[in-house]
């Protein structure tokens, strides 16, 4: 019975990733699994993803200790929860998976400098949806039929465009940003490069 139910699932998931796995800009689950496939098998992945969390945890490979670490709650803690695993295990490449809004919320110079200064090299992976998602899903949670699902205006969810690859160079780091399903492997093998040297 275990068996069966473990096949469908993988069915549907392999159903998913071959629905979305042309979609520009990347879907969070192709994105999930070609980080799966791409990275070495002890990476370890940090997840401050908030949207993504259940598409993280269905696409992404975690099958031994250590493997994957859920950031708790509430944001703005991921990127030293990632550094602090790097910290602990300097000898497995570490990937911070993290949305936007997440992002925004942590001490983004302070990480990013702590990275170079301790020589803590962390891939940082950053699901760009332009808002602060969580927040509109409350607005329609909690209002349904709200002011705001009738304006289309969701005030506090707007996040104003921000080109976050290049937010890592002034600390030496390497960025890149990719909308193109055919660029991502190129994409994350360059930053696993990067963080390897």
């Amino acid at each position: 019975r275990l068996e069966a139910a473990y096949d469908s699932r993988q069915e549907k998931i392999a159903a998913e990733l071959a629905e979305v796995s042309s979609q520009s800009p990347i879907h969070p689950a192709y994105l999930a699994a070609r980080l799966s496939a791409v990275m070495p098998d002890d990476v370890c992945f940090v997840d401050e993803t908030t949207t993504h969390r259940g598409v993280m945890q269905n696409h992404l490979r975690w099958n031994a200790p250590h493997d994957y670490v859920k950031v708790p709650t509430g944001l703005g803690q991921g990127l030293g929860v990632a550094l602090g695993v790097k910290l602990g295990m300097p000898d497995r490449p570490v990937v911070s998976v993290i949305g936007d809004g997440g992002f925004l919320y942590n001490p983004i110079p302070q990480s990013l400098g702590l990275s170079r200064d301790a020589n803590l090299p962390i891939m940082i992976v950053i699901f760009n949806n332009g808002e602060y998602r969580a927040m509109k899903a409350n607005h329609l949670s909690y209002y349904p039929d709200g002011v705001a699902k009738q304006s289309n205006i969701f005030l506090g969810a707007t996040i104003n465009p921000v080109e976050y690859s290049q937010m890592v160079e002034p600390f030496g780091g390497y960025g890149q940003r990719v909308e193109d399903p055919a660029e991502l492997d190129a994409a994350l093998e360059a930053g696993l490069k990067a963080i390897r040297e």
